[in-house]
């Protein structure tokens, strides 16, 4: 490997230079695999020695990698090559739509004839507006008036206050969790998590720079205990969390825990972004950490995963200090969430149609959820009546890997804990099934059972997949 970079930088002729053929031969080694994510490079010095060229040469080689998200730098530990969440994740959930498939693999809600219905319904009353100034927006804005206090009502909902001057309209939830990181960690900073989280959250620590280390976790969530050990012994930035059925274990944290939580953040001045992208499912989900510290929390939800999947629509309340700078993100990032799909929701949050929508979810996801309990009870490790997953313990005689690709085989997708796995977290013997798929019941039970008869059998002794 050295080697090859050797004779890349030997190669230098004219005006380029050597850090830029230097870049090309170790990204060249990460795109063909002969450095694995996780991989740990060379000292900077010892590549330096190695290749006979400046020490500040493979400096601006490694700045340069960790700009395009190849590696990442952690002060003290060295440089380390990125996970490549994006080009993966088609292993872990499927991107696109394969009809003989039973898809449990994607965490979306259930569609009805209700949910086109008040789609035509709404599309029919736009079409009939002379003034529509949404569809004419441009500027640069955090979302239109009306817009931002729709999103207002909505937060309160959930039990949020949120003020105009505080609130930014994003696209869906994982939009608004990247504007929160970025509007406050950077490069070298250390951002907490549960061990297990969304995908997104891993993502944003490649993109942007960040070191994330996972927090011990049970079926309440996160132990406060370890969250305050943390910060009572690395300098901390931000903790980002699901409290409300956390991604992919199902965790719903307790009040006295929150509370834990809050106390411990404002003790040591820890920002918190709360994810509450699944807060409107549960009847009753809990008190947002982010009400009780709401000057240095962040909070994030959507109605992605609670009243239309394709209503890409969110809203961010963030601390009133971080309000421009969350703003200046988002301008240059999106420049704006998008105007006409603001307005549906700002129209269904308005007239109830939300609320009703949340409700048929509630229903069928009960419906399913019990399902499923009747056929995997024995193995579920994490559910909710109201959730959008299940995490199901996988049994000692099945590696998580076999069973995935033996399930696949049988035309079922689900997901291995990989891609929700922080940096140096236990790997649980564990997948997540997701109930949402675009299936009807018949075949939603008759694949449950499926998975029931897999889990209960023996794996091959030759596994040729």
């Amino acid at each position: 490997m050295i080697e090859q970079w050797r004779e890349a930088v030997r190669a230098v002729h004219g005006v380029e230079s050597k850090y830029k053929r230097l870049v090309k031969a170790i990204a060249g080694d990460i795109e063909s695999a002969a450095l694995l994510a996780g991989a740990r490079l060379p000292p900077q010095r010892d590549v330096a020695g190695e290749l006979a060229i400046s020490v500040q040469t493979v400096t601006n080689a490694y700045k340069e990698l960790e700009r395009q998200g190849l590696i990442r730098c952690e002060v003290g530990r060295g440089s380390f090559v990125a996970a490549r969440v994006t080009e993966t994740m088609s292993s872990y959930m499927l991107d696109t739509a394969e009809r003989s498939v039973v898809d449990f693999s994607i965490a979306r809600i259930i569609h009805t004839q209700e949910h086109d219905a008040m789609w035509r319904k709404v599309c029919a009353t736009l079409s009939t507006l002379d003034d529509q100034p949404w569809i004419r927006a441009f500027r640069p804005i955090a979302g239109f008036e009306h817009h931002r206090q729709a999103g207002i009502a909505w937060l309160a909902s959930l039990g949020m206050p949120a003020s105009a001057d505080t609130l930014l309209v994003t696209n869906g939830a994982a939009h608004g969790i990247f504007l929160a990181l970025a509007s406050l960690v950077g490069p070298g900073d250390t951002v907490l998590c549960e061990s297990l989280t969304d995908h997104g959250v891993i993502g944003s620590a490649n993109v942007l720079g960040f070191t994330l280390k996972g927090l011990e976790i049970d079926e309440y969530g996160i132990h406060p205990e370890h969250f305050e050990e943390m910060c009572d012994s690395e300098r901390i930035t931000a903790l980002v969390c699901t409290p409300t059925l956390n991604n992919p274990t199902v965790a719903l944290m307790p009040d006295s825990r929150r509370r834990a939580i809050a106390k411990i953040a404002e003790r040591y001045g820890v920002y918190v972004i709360e994810d509450d992208v699944y807060g409107p499912l549960p009847a009753k989900a809990g008190t947002p950490i982010s009400s009780l510290i709401p000057d240095l929390s962040f909070y994030c939800t959507s109605l992605t995963k609670s009243v239309m999947a394709g209503l890409r629509i969110g809203y961010l309340a963030t601390p009133r200090r971080l309000a421009l700078r969350a703003e200046s993100v988002l301008r240059v990032s999106s420049w704006m969430a998008t105007p006409p799909m603001a307005e549906v929701a700002t129209r269904w949050i308005v007239d109830g149609t939300a609320a009703r929508l949340v409700e048929i979810q509630r229903e069928l996801l009960g419906r399913r959820q019990a399902q499923l309990q009747q056929t995997l009870g024995n193995y579920v490790l994490g559910a909710h009546p109201q959730a959008l997953s299940a995490w199901l313990r996988v049994p000692d005689h099945w590696r998580t890997d076999r069973l995935v690709r033996e399930l696949r085989n049988r035309d079922i997708a689900v997901t291995s804990p990989d891609p929700f796995l922080v940096r140096d977290a236990d790997r649980p013997n564990a997948v997540r099934v997701c109930v949402g798929a675009e299936v009807g019941e018949e075949t939603y039970k008759s694949a449950l059972e499926t998975m029931r008869d897999v889990f209960e059998q023996y794996p091959q002794v030759h596994d040729f997949t």
